[in-house]
């Protein structure tokens, strides 16, 4: 979140959300994540209530891995989304794979309601290089910030956007913005203890 709002302020009306889940990729084979952060199951992810912290008319960009790229669409119904379109990051270098090497990740862009966009001229795909461990290009908030309309929420954030546009984030590494119900955060327990 910017200087210009005010810490712990529940904005409930989310023109935009960027989505990072932590997949349990386990269960279909997968390795790698655990090791890094907690994993959440498809049930909880699509359990968590997102259509409450959005506007009638919003955009959702959801990453999703291989591995589950169909349990994204079924994510994105679930919090009151349609998908429109992958956004691929085309990666510099030759991931891991067990058939084929990964050097690509797929974003989906969402909509719920007519939720326009503002810049219609971007293709389906961007480059950007890779850095640590599931950290998302820096590249992408300026290109989610043409497309739509702010204010921003990004769920599972590590940490805060490179942007002065109003961001606001959630997530267990970070000092959260907001309070998801049933989905608790280290930081809401520093909250309450701040307020007792």
């Amino acid at each position: 979140m910017n200087d210009a709002t005010q810490k712990d302020t529940q904005i409930t009306s989310f023109r935009t959300i960027l989505a990072d889940p932590p997949w349990d990729v386990l269960q279909k084979g997968g390795r790698g994540a655990v090791r890094h952060y907690q994993l959440m199951t498809l049930e909880r992810i699509k359990a968590m209530p997102v259509a409450e912290l959005v506007a009638p008319e919003a955009h959702l960009w959801l990453w999703t891995t291989n591995a589950t790229l169909r349990d994204g669409y079924d994510v994105a119904a679930c919090w009151g989304f349609t998908v429109r379109s992958p956004l691929t990051w085309v990666k510099f270098h030759l991931g891991l794979g067990q058939y084929l090497r990964n050097s690509s990740e797929t974003l989906l862009f969402c909509t719920r309601g007519k939720a326009p966009v503002k810049f219609k001229g971007q293709p389906t795909w961007f480059n950007a290089p890779v850095q640590d461990h599931s950290h998302k290009p820096e590249e992408l908030y300026p290109l989610i910030e043409r497309i739509s309309e702010g204010p921003y929420l990004e769920l599972f954030a590590r940490r805060r956007p490179p942007s002065n546009k109003p961001w606001s984030v959630w997530g267990n590494q970070i000092d959260s913005d907001i309070a998801i119900p049933g989905y608790p955060v280290p930081s809401d327990a520093a909250r309450l203890r701040g307020q007792q």
